[in-house]
């Protein structure tokens, strides 16, 4: 296939790089390639169609969390967003900072070592979930497409010590064969043709609800597209998805590992076992969302403090 650079399909569409260039972030371009910190379209590749205002609406909770970012509102839920989905998700990937530790890092940019080492690594892959998640916040209304999932593994695995070793490149799909525990997975030369089905399929749903995301997320992860970072992208994605289709997003429970990836390997024959940790997330986040709405109410109407009398 051949590849061609923003300005040229600019050239070719008659668009502003500008917006081809959004078109690429919100995955909308199939086929794009992110490497070296620039965009690579196929030459044959399809013009997106201009959406309405109804089709690129954000959804309230995503719009909450951007104003929070803005307005840099400590404490609140953007902020335990990116604290707990970058403790857990990497935790669940054996990531080994603490969660007062990620915590240091996200608010300090610094971390305490205690009494054991910290890997370089567990640093910068926590610095790169901040920023996956700030994308997929600011992206939950996009459609789901390989080149939206290759940017993600880009931005996720930017800098890490495999990188840094050539073993392999971020945001490519994997070479060498795989297993997902005793499970082969996806055979490296039909994994593009897998990933264009799996997600041919779940953006042509009428209808998306919990299950169909925790589908899509468990054929993705029997595919494991990528040498490293799977089961993150893999939650990330799930995070994102949930907002968009009007359903309560979950962060799960790193404690809950043996039951989350048992969940995946007996999806086909009982749906509770990974259901069950994914609602009770759903439960915590939501009561998370209550509490907040609450420390809020309490704040706007807050009494006047009444001078003493003499």
């Amino acid at each position: 296939m051949d590849y061609i650079t923003i300005s040229e399909m600019a050239e070719k569409w008659n668009i502003s790089e500008r917006m081809i260039r959004r078109y690429c972030i919100d995955g909308r371009i199939e086929g794009t390639i992110f490497k070296d910190n620039a965009w690579m379209l196929p030459e044959n590749a399809k013009k997106p169609t201009r959406r309405t205002r109804e089709a690129a609406k954000l959804p309230i909770l995503v719009k909450k969390l951007q104003r929070q970012r803005t307005k840099k509102i400590y404490h609140g839920l953007y902020d335990y967003i990116q604290v707990n989905i970058c403790y857990s998700s990497n935790r669940l990937a054996s990531n080994r900072l603490l969660l007062t530790q990620v915590e240091e890092v996200y608010r300090k940019g610094k971390v305490s070592t205690g009494f054991e080492p910290i890997k370089v690594d567990d640093l910068i892959e926590a610095y790169n979930h901040f920023a996956c998640v700030s994308y997929i916040i600011d992206t939950a209304a996009a459609r789901i497409s390989q080149s939206y999932i290759r940017k993600l593994h880009t931005m996720l695995c930017y800098g890490t010590m495999a990188e840094r070793k050539l073993q392999f490149h971020p945001g490519e799909y994997r070479r060498d064969a795989c297993t997902l525990g005793k499970t082969r997975t996806t055979p490296p030369k039909n994994i593009n043709s897998q990933m264009n089905a799996l997600i041919a399929e779940y953006e042509s749903l009428d209808k998306v609800e919990l299950a169909q995301i925790l589908d899509f997320h468990v054929r993705f992860e029997r595919i494991r597209p990528f040498a490293d970072g799977n089961g993150r992208i893999g939650r990330l994605l799930m995070f994102k998805e949930c907002p968009r289709h009007e359903i309560t997003p979950f962060i799960l429970d790193d404690k809950r590992r043996t039951e989350y990836l048992k969940g995946i390997r007996e999806w086909d024959m009982d749906k509770t076992t990974l259901f069950t940790p994914c609602l009770e997330a759903q439960a915590r986040f939501q009561a998370q969302i209550d509490l907040q709405k609450l420390q809020e109410y309490a704040q706007r109407y807050k009494p006047a403090d009444k001078k003493e009398e003499r």
